[in-house]
């Protein structure tokens, strides 16, 4: 009976009845043990869904560890099916948001962004998940999203 519901919410039966949001914490079997690279020289970004040894331009590249974002400087808004993030953050040459990715326990999606442009992106809202987003000074910083 509660199925259908469940169905139409894309949600599981006993986060239905519970009310709370499940993640699955289960690194072994989704995405949350995705990773990022990211190359100091040319700028390309690789993602592998584990551990991997990633090098470009000559250079063995470790992976990004990322912090969560307590400054708050990403704003996520939820606009009917779709989340609408935008970073407020320095855009120039030298300093920049280089990308943001949506990640959940079965997908990933990701928006490259480029110095004197807007950091800003939607991602159709598929569920509790990560949002990363990459600078090029700082690092890698992450918010959970439900």
């Amino acid at each position: 009976m509660l199925e259908p519901l469940a169905a139409a919410l894309d949600i599981s039966v006993a986060e239905l009845i519970s009310g709370n949001c499940i993640i699955n914490t289960n690194k072994s079997s989704n995405m949350l043990k995705v990773r990022f690279y990211v190359c100091p020289i040319c700028g390309n970004i690789f993602c592998s869904t584990g551990e991997a040894v990633i090098s470009c331009c000559g250079v063995n590249l470790p992976a990004l560890e990322a912090e969560d974002d307590e400054e708050g400087i990403l704003s996520v808004e939820k606009i009917e099916d779709e989340y609408f993030i935008s970073v407020d953050h320095e855009m120039s040459k030298s300093h920049y948001i280089s990308f943001a990715a949506y990640v959940t326990s079965d997908k990933y999606n990701l928006v490259k962004f480029y110095p004197e442009g807007n950091a800003e992106a939607r991602f159709f809202i598929r569920g509790t998940g990560y949002l990363y987003f990459y600078c090029n000074h700082h690092g890698l910083f992450r918010k959970l999203i439900r």
